[in-house]
C-alpha cells in the first residue's frame, strides 16, 4: 500500500475518517525504486501524475551555476509535488538521496477523489501550506542562522518529522544524506560542514555512522539550534 505512511502522518496531525483512509489507501498506483542520485523529475519537466514517497530521503534542489542548493527534503508519507495538480512545470529537480521507492497516482485521479471528498481537499491544501511553511523556515535558515546552528536544525526538523511516522528509534534514524547534502541545504561548504560535524560529534550532540545518526542529547542539541517545532503544525488539528 502506497499511502501507509501518508495516511499515518494526515492520521496524526488532523484525523481522517474510515471512507478518507479508503479512499487513501485504494488510490490506484505505479511504484518505481530508484537509485542513489537518480531524478524522479527533473526542471522543465511536465508531469501528469504525483509522487508519494513510500520509503528512503528525496531532496528538491536547484542548480545555479555551478551550484547545488537543497530546498526540501521529503520523507516516508510525503508528496512532494502536490503542487503539479495546478503547475505541471517543475521548476527544480527532485532527486533520490540514497534508495528511495515511490508510488506515483495519476492527477486526473487525485482531482477526482478531492472533487468526493472535501475533507480531504482541506488536508491535502492544509499539506500544502504547511510544506510552505517548511520552505520559509530553511529560508530562515540559510539567511540568519550561524553554521553550528543551520546544522543543528537540520537535524532537528528531520527527527520531528521521523518520529511522527514511527521512523525513529532511541533517537536514531538512518539517514542516507552525506556531509554534501548538508552542505547544500545549509547553504555552506563541504570543508565548513565536516568541521561543523565534527564539533557536533565532539559535543556528545549527534553520532553519525554508516547511514545512521543518533541524536543522544537532542534537549541540548534543540537549544543549541534554537528549534521551535511550531512551524510544523503537528498539534494544530483543525480544518
Amino acid at each position: 500500500m502506497p499511502s501507509t505512511k501518508l495516511i499515518a502522518r494526515l492520521q496524526a496531525v488532523v484525523g481522517l475518517s474510515d471512507d478518507d483512509r479508503g479512499k487513501l489507501a485504494n488510490m490506484p498506483h505505479a511504484v518505481r525504486q530508484f537509485a542513489d542520485d537518480e531524478h524522479i523529475f527533473r526542471q522543465g519537466d511536465r508531469t501528469s501524475r504525483c509522487a508519494i514517497v513510500m520509503s528512503g530521503f528525496l531532496f528538491r534542489q536547484k542548480i545555479v551555476g555551478s551550484r547545488s542548493q537543497i530546498l526540501s527534503i521529503y520523507l516516508p508519507g510525503d508528496i512532494p509535488d502536490l503542487h503539479t495538480l495546478h503547475l505541471s512545470l517543475m521548476d527544480h529537480d527532485l532527486v533520490s538521496a540514497g534508495p528511495s521507492t515511490v508510488a506515483f497516482v495519476s492527477h486526473s485521479f487525485l482531482n477526482s477523489m478531492l472533487v468526493s471528498s472535501p475533507t480531504l481537499t482541506h488536508v491535502l491544501w492544509r499539506d500544502t501550506l504547511v510544506d510552505a511553511a517548511i520552505f520559509r523556515e530553511w529560508v530562515a535558515n540559510v539567511g540568519s542562522r550561524d553554521a553550528l546552528s543551520r546544522v543543528a536544525h537540520l537535524f532537528c526538523e528531520l527527527a520531528a518529522r521521523l518520529e511522527l511516522v514511527g521512523l525513529m528509534e532511541d533517537n536514531g534514524f538512518i539517514f542516507p544524506l552525506t556531509q554534501e547534502h548538508l552542505a547544500d541545504a545549509c547553504g555552506l561548504s563541504k570543508v565548513h560542514t565536516n568541521r561543523i560535524v565534527q564539533a557536533l560529534r565532539r559535543g556528545g550532540l549527534i553520532e553519525w555512522q554508516n547511514h545512521h545518526v543518533k541524536l543522544p542529547r537532542r534537549k541540548e542539541l534543540a537549544e543549541l539550534a534554537g528549534f521551535m517545532p511550531d512551524y510544523l503544525h503537528f498539534s494544530d488539528n483543525k480544518l
